[in-house]
């Protein structure tokens, strides 16, 4: 019935420790269906930017839960400097994680796009230097809203994925 009518959430009547204890198996299936689950299986970005310069990020997103994610919001890319500060937000408006279908276990359909961010988006006046690449779901003004089940987490509902070197451009030179 979770995956007939796209459950959000789910009520058992009875003795929860029995319960959980003769059918574990079932609820711990349960509990990774249950509602939606959006999930960057892939986010590539080129190791190297130069301020002021546009830049691809291709994405890959599923959601790997029964239900659609109704609320939607959209990706971003957080860049922040090693003293947590933030340095750029990246929004792609485009493309909205609501849209995104949902299927069968172990078979969500991937959505795949490539996002640019052009030169406004990252101030000539940002310094060169390593940055901390994370990734949120949330406002179109990046504001993260959404849980993502990912780790290293900033308590913030950003994500830590990797690191990107920001180097100086004609504007910042």
């Amino acid at each position: 019935s979770v995956e007939d009518y796209h459950a959000s959430f789910m009520s058992i009547h009875g003795w929860p420790r029995e319960l959980l204890e003769e059918n574990r198996d079932t609820i711990e299936r349960i509990n990774r269906r249950l509602g939606y689950r959006l999930q960057p299986t892939r986010v590539d970005w080129p190791g190297r930017v130069e301020i002021g310069r546009p830049f691809a990020v291709k994405w890959t997103w599923a959601n790997k839960g029964v239900a659609p994610c109704y609320g939607g919001g959209w990706p971003c890319l957080t860049l922040k400097d090693d003293r947590d500060g933030i340095v750029a937000v990246l929004v792609d408006e485009s493309r909205n994680v609501g849209d995104l279908q949902v299927g069968p276990p172990g078979a969500a359909p991937a959505a795949e796009w490539t996002s640019e961010f052009t030169a406004g988006h990252i101030a000539p006046v940002t310094n060169p230097g390593r940055c901390h690449v994370y990734v949120s779901v949330g406002a179109r003004d990046g504001t993260p809203i959404l849980a993502l089940p990912l780790g290293d987490e900033d308590g913030r509902r950003r994500y830590r994925l990797g690191s990107i070197d920001l180097a100086a451009g004609e504007a910042s030179a």
